[in-house]
């Protein structure tokens, strides 16, 4: 919006919001983790970058550097599952690997922002949120009017959750059914 608050054109006309990016000092660790931890799909595409994403076409790219990374919390990737139940199972088995995986910190679980989560900083200092969310995540906050009022008034999310949360709970075992054979045994 402009400073009168009325809609404008944008500059620019981008097709697609690509990808983000993390740093890391080992490639050979980071992809370790991403891939048995985290459970990401991962394709080194040089000797010093790897891409990485989950049931998405947006992709993180992973940028081997030498200097101390910067990111905050704030500046953190989220990673969805179902229910509180997988969040709680998610944090055990985090803490359970933690030294093996190098990870330097796990917050413990909260109800925050109409969420249930825990982040955990990887050992280059990049930040990862486990969560449940609605189905979509966040995508359905553009569903509203772009207006805080509107944040609010449905509590941050908070007033949604229950609905969600039921529709997971009935689709969680239906789910479980079919990724029995497959599931990883770090979220299980």
């Amino acid at each position: 919006m402009s400073e009168t608050g009325t809609a404008r054109e944008p500059l620019l006309k981008p097709t697609l919001l690509s990808h983000g990016t993390v740093e890391c000092r080992d490639l050979t660790a980071a992809r370790r983790l991403y891939t048995e931890v985290l459970g990401l799909e991962v394709v080194q595409t040089s000797a010093v970058s790897l891409m990485l994403r989950l049931n998405s076409t947006t992709t993180i790219a992973c940028v081997q550097t030498k200097g101390p990374n910067t990111a905050g919390l704030f500046s953190h990737f989220g990673l969805d599952v179902e229910t509180r139940e997988e969040v709680d199972r998610a944090y055990e088995t985090v803490k359970a690997h933690q030294d093996e995986y190098g990870i330097a910190k796990i917050t413990r679980p909260v109800d925050q922002h109409g969420t249930y989560a825990f982040y955990l900083q990887d050992a280059d200092g990049n930040m990862w949120e486990i969560l449940t969310n609605p189905p979509g995540g966040y995508s359905y906050v553009f569903e509203m009017s772009d207006d805080a009022r509107a944040w609010r008034e449905q509590n941050q999310g908070k007033d949604r959750r229950e609905t969600w949360e039921n529709s997971a709970e009935n689709s969680a075992e239906n789910s479980a059914r079919k990724s029995r054979s497959s599931t990883s045994t770090f979220w299980t």
